[in-house]
């Protein structure tokens, strides 16, 4: 018998068009030219990430989520702060390096739906972040169904 992850994933990729290489790589590289569409983060390079998405380049130049310059990295929020140091037995959050990857997202979260307007090329910070919503809520379903409860729908 094979992994439930791995049926999940099979199952997710049949949904995708078969030329969704094609799609993806013009989405992030011709369109996007190689940079997330909404911070500016740079596929491929390696960057230091700081709280809320800031983030600095080779040259040692901060941006903030929406890329915009700023003076340097943000500070971090008190709850997250805390809730790091709890979880981590009493390590403060750090500024971490990290390579960029370009992934192109799908706004509806609709795989099906290719549309351009639809598509957009972003890091992978970006992507959790918009998907975050989607990832807990489908969590929940897949949690419930899991424990044989069903889902009730209005």
């Amino acid at each position: 018998m094979s992994d439930p992850v791995e049926r999940r994933r099979k199952a997710q990729k049949k949904k995708y068009p078969k030329h969704w290489d094609r799609i993806s790589r013009r989405i992030r590289f011709e369109r996007a030219g190689g940079r997330c569409e909404w911070c500016g983060k740079p596929h491929g390079e390696e960057v230091l990430v700081g709280a809320n998405n800031s983030w600095a380049g080779v040259d040692g130049q901060w941006f903030n989520r929406h890329g915009k310059k700023i003076p340097g990295p943000e500070p971090w929020p008190k709850d997250q702060w805390w809730k790091h140091v709890i979880r981590t037995g009493g390590r403060p959050p750090q500024i971490r390096e990290s390579v960029v990857i370009l992934q192109t997202a799908h706004l509806d979260h609709d795989p099906t739906n290719c549309a351009d307007e639809n598509l957009a090329a972003l890091c992978q910070f970006c992507h959790a972040e918009y998907d975050v919503q989607q990832r807990i809520w489908s969590g929940n379903i897949s949690f419930d169904l899991r424990r044989g409860q069903k889902v009730l729908w209005k």
